[in-house]
């Protein structure tokens, strides 16, 4: 029986894989796409893992999008070198569909497999809610938006101190979203300062466990009060938080071409009125669920 290669994209489904080594058969092999931004659980199973030789770690660019295209380039080798193989991508990104049905016509054996995101275990289904009930609690409703959005702009309208930035993010990000740390910090702070709070924030557990407690369980409030905290540090209008806040939900998260338009036609093109420049970095933590 020929070999078989499992792609990992770490950026979209975490460390839920860390089981795998053990059940696949010592000929197979399990290709791990990471970033810098990867988790510290993902960092303490390498480290455990480095001399597995079922396991080949491969550090990819960070990136909109780049971790996916450089998971497809080594798809693409491998293919081409060992086309009796089959392969399987483990991702729930269905942006891998087109190129899985591509090499299938082709008479490649691939496919693609997910991992459930939400624990059911905390999941308490309300006997006699309807589907329509569901749909609607997911498209945020204009109140609860908007009751969101006045708590966070009165609190975003003043410049910061550095450690009152970190509080204040820790109310829209969780801790155990590193990637999403890195990129809310150096959005605020700047790459160099940034990258020094997140280090910090990254090595020290206590400090993650303070931070936890401001977290709100409002998905509204998230993402408008971390949209108006960015748009304050650039001297943006934070009113425009809320609007801002509705174009990134509107969109999948890596149409940015789409949301940019969005932005241009709300906000205009002139270079001071550039929100989605500033906004950017925070679409792929916005659009998480």
């Amino acid at each position: 029986m020929s070999r078989k290669y499992y792609l990992i994209d770490t950026e979209n489904i975490g460390d839920r894989w860390f089981d795998m080594p053990k059940k696949i058969r010592r000929k197979d092999r399990i290709i791990t796409f990471y970033t810098k931004h990867h988790s510290r659980h993902l960092e303490e199973f390498m480290v455990n893992q480095v001399h597995n030789p079922k396991i080949l770690w491969l550090e990819c660019t960070a990136g909109t999008n780049a971790l996916d295209y450089q998971l497809m380039g080594v798809l693409s080798y491998l293919i081409a070198k060992h086309p009796k193989a089959s392969f399987c991508i483990f991702s729930n990104d269905k942006d891998y569909r087109n190129t899985i049905d591509f090499w299938k016509s082709r008479g490649i054996k691939i496919r693609q497999k997910g991992y459930e995101i939400i624990n059911k275990k905390k999941v308490k289904k309300k006997k006699g809610r309807s589907k329509k009930n569901k749909d609607k609690k997911s498209l945020l409703p204009e109140k609860a938006l908007s009751a969101a959005f006045q708590r966070n702009v009165k609190e975003s309208q003043e410049k910061l101190t550095e450690e009152q930035y970190v509080t204040e993010i820790a109310k829209s990000v969780p801790v155990s979203d590193f990637g999403g740390w890195y990129q809310s910090l150096t959005a605020l702070l700047g790459q160099e300062k940034g990258r020094k709070w997140y280090l910090k924030i990254r090595e020290d557990a206590s400090m993650r466990a303070a931070l936890s407690k401001y977290y709100s369980n409002d998905e509204a409030f998230r993402g408008t009060h971390l949209i108006a905290l960015v748009l304050s540090c650039h001297g943006l209008d934070t009113a425009k938080a809320e609007d801002a806040y509705k174009i990134i939900r509107a969109h999948n998260r890596k149409n940015l071409k789409a949301i940019s338009v969005d932005f241009d036609k709300k906000f205009g093109k002139k270079p001071q009125q550039r929100y989605f420049k500033v906004l950017r970095p925070l679409v792929q933590i916005i659009k998480k669920k």
